[in-house]
C-alpha cells in the first residue's frame, strides 16, 4: 500500500543519512535499552485494562482493529514488537484517563495519580520511539499518527494540556505530509487500512472542532485541506472490524446470525454526522469567545484597537441565519438516527455497573450503544449551546443600524432595537430549552454510561452550565429566566459531583 511504500522509502533515506562521514563511522548508541511492559504495569493488570478499553472506551476512540489486535495481544506481541508496545501503553493511558476511578480498581502498583499513569505512558512512548522508530518525525506512519492522537486525548484528559495541544499538532502535521485527506491517496489501501486512516481523520477533526470552540487563537492548525477533501468519501463503512479484512462479506449480521442489525461504528458515524452539521462554518462559526480575532484559513489577525473599526471583528461571525440553520440540522440529525440510537432508552442502571456482562454479547452491544447514544445526544446538545452563544454575542455586538440576518440597513434604529430585543428574547428561550433537553438525557443515562465517555462529556455538561449564567442581565422581558437558569446550573453541579471522579479539570476537548 502506498503509506507501506513510502516507511520503506523513508527507512532506506534514513540508513544513508544518519551516518557521519563516508567512511561510516558513526555516533555510539543512544543510552535507551529495550523496553517492556514490566517499565509499565503487570500484565495480568494489562490484560484487565484492555478488556475496559474495547468494553467502554473503544465504541468512542474505534482507532484500532479489534480481531487484529486481539490476535497480537493474545501472542503478547507487546514484548516483542515495539509499534505493538507502544500501542498498548497508549490504550492503556486512554483508558485510566477516561474512566479515572477505575485506577483505584486496577491497584497497579507505583501510581497514585491518573496524571502519573499517563506522564509515565508519555516517556515510555517518547523512549520507545528514541529506541526503535528514531525517525518518526521526518517519516511518519498512520501508526504513527494513530499514538499521537491517542496520548494526545489521553493528556487533555489528565490535565496535561501543554502535552496534549502538542501531540495534536504533531499528528495534524504527519496526516497533512501523508495527505490522508485526498482521496486518491486511498487508492492503494486495503479496506481495513483505509478505514482506520479514515477514523483517525475525523478524530483529528473533532479536535479542531473543539480547539476553535474553546480558544480564541487555535492550538491546532487544519490537519486539511478544504479544497481537497470529500466529506462523503472520508465518512468511515458501516461495517464491524471483522467485516474489514478483504474478502469478508460487507453485510455485518445480527449477533445470533439471523439477521442485519447496526454494527459498532455506526455510532460513531452517527456522532461524525452531527459535526457535519456544521463543517460549512467550521471557521466562521468557531472563532473562540471574545470575538477579537479573525481566525480563518489566514493567520489571526489581531484586533487590539478597535476605534470606529467596532464591526469588524464580529463579521467573523456567521449571519443568524446561518446560525439557525446549522441548529436546525443539528436537531434533524436527530431525527434521523437509526432506531438503535435515535431515542435515549437506556439500560436499566443495574446493569451498567462494574459487574461482567458475562457471555451475553447482546448486554454488552447495547450498553455500548448507550455509551454511543449518550455521547451523540450530549455533543449535539453542547453544539447547538455553542451556536446559541455565538448568536447572543453578534447581537451585542451589533449597532442599531444592522439587519438580523442580511447586514442591510432596518428602516429605523427603533426597529432596529426591537428586532434585537426579539431575537435575544427568542435566544434565550432556545438556550433554556438546550438546558432543559440536557438535563433530561444526563438524566436518563447512568453514571456508568456517562463516565465511560470520558472527560470530554463533563468538560461540556460544564461548559454549557456556565453560558445559563453568563448575559442574562437585562432580561426583564423573560421574567424569571435567572431564577430558572440557576436552578438549571444547580442541577447540573449536582450531576458533574457524582461524575466527576478525577481530582484534575479536564480540559475541553
Amino acid at each position: 500500500m502506498l503509506f507501506l511504500r513510502r516507511v520503506a522509502e523513508a527507512r532506506k533515506r534514513a540508513a544513508i543519512t544518519d551516518g557521519l562521514s563516508p567512511g561510516g563511522n558513526r555516533l555510539p548508541d543512544l543510552p535507551v535499552g529495550q523496553l517492556s511492559m514490566a517499565h509499565f504495569i503487570p500484565e495480568s493488570i494489562l490484560n484487565i485494562i484492555m478488556d475496559d478499553f474495547f468494553e467502554r472506551v473503544y465504541p468512542v476512540f474505534p482507532l484500532v482493529h479489534e480481531p487484529t489486535f486481539r490476535v497480537a495481544f493474545t501472542r503478547r506481541c507487546y514484548n516483542t514488537d515495539p509499534a505493538f508496545f507502544r500501542l498498548c501503553v497508549s490504550l492503556s493511558a486512554l483508558t485510566v484517563a477516561s474512566i479515572p476511578r477505575k485506577l483505584t480498581v486496577y491497584k497497579a502498583p507505583g501510581y497514585t495519580s491518573v496524571e502519573g499513569f499517563v506522564d509515565r505512558a508519555v516517556h515510555l512512548v517518547s523512549l520507545s520511539r528514541i529506541f526503535s522508530d528514531p525517525q518518526w518525525q521526518n517519516y511518519p506512519t498512520i501508526d504513527t499518527i494513530i499514538i499521537s492522537v491517542i496520548l494526545s486525548v489521553s493528556t487533555h484528559y489528565a490535565g496535561r494540556a501543554t502535552t496534549g495541544w502538542a501531540l495534536s499538532s504533531e499528528a495534524l502535521q504527519f496526516f497533512r505530509v501523508l495527505e490522508l485527506y485526498k482521496k486518491h491517496v486511498y487508492s492503494d489501501m486495503s479496506r481495513l487500512d483505509a478505514e482506520i486512516c479514515k477514523r483517525c481523520f475525523w478524530m483529528l477533526f473533532i479536535v479542531q472542532v473543539h480547539d476553535r470552540i474553546s480558544h480564541i487563537i487555535p492550538h491546532t492548525g487544519l490537519g486539511y485541506d478544504p479544497a481537497h477533501i470529500d466529506w462523503d468519501f472520508m465518512l468511515p463503512m458501516e461495517l464491524d472490524d471483522d467485516a474489514l479484512v478483504d474478502g469478508s462479506p460487507d453485510q455485518p449480521r445480527c449477533l445470533d446470525g439471523t439477521h442485519y442489525r447496526k454494527p459498532l461504528i455506526s455510532g460513531f458515524i452517527e456522532l461524525l454526522k452531527v459535526f457535519l452539521c456544521v463543517v460549512d462554518i467550521l471557521h466562521k462559526a468557531f472563532p473562540g469567545a471574545p470575538q477579537t480575532y479573525n481566525l480563518a484559513s489566514s493567520p489571526p489577525e489581531a484586533r487590539l484597537l478597535q476605534g470606529n473599526d467596532s464591526h469588524h471583528f464580529y463579521d467573523s461571525i456567521p449571519t443568524m441565519e446561518s446560525l439557525f440553520q446549522a441548529i436546525s440540522r443539528l436537531t434533524t440529525t436527530l431525527g434521523n438516527m437509526p432506531p438503535e440510537l435515535k431515542t435515549p432508552q437506556f439500560q436499566d442502571q443495574a446493569m451498567n455497573t462494574d459487574a461482567e456482562f458475562g457471555e451475553d454479547p447482546h448486554l454488552k452491544k447495547a450498553a455500548q450503544f448507550d455509551i454511543m447514544r449518550a455521547n451523540i445526544y450530549i455533543t449535539n446538545i453542547y453544539l447547538r449551546s455553542m451556536m446559541l452563544e455565538m448568536g447572543l454575542t453578534k447581537l451585542e455586538q451589533e449597532g442599531g443600524g444592522n439587519n438580523l440576518h442580511s447586514g442591510t440597513s432596518p428602516c429605523s434604529n427603533e426597529a432596529a432595537t426591537m428586532a434585537r430585543l426579539s431575537c435575544r428574547e427568542q435566544l434565550w428561550q432556545m438556550k433554556e430549552l438546550v438546558a432543559k433537553e440536557l438535563l433530561g438525557v444526563v438524566h436518563s443515562c447512568s453514571p456508568w454510561t456517562l463516565e465511560s465517555n470520558g472527560g470530554s462529556m463533563i468538560a461540556k455538561i460544564r461548559e454549557i452550565a456556565s453560558t445559563l449564567l453568563e448575559g442574562s442581565e437585562g432580561l426583564e422581558v423573560l421574567g424569571d429566566v435567572k431564577t430558572r437558569m440557576r436552578e438549571y446550573v444547580y442541577e447540573f453541579l449536582d450531576i458533574l459531583t457524582n461524575l466527576d471522579y478525577s481530582i484534575v479539570v479536564p480540559v475541553q476537548y
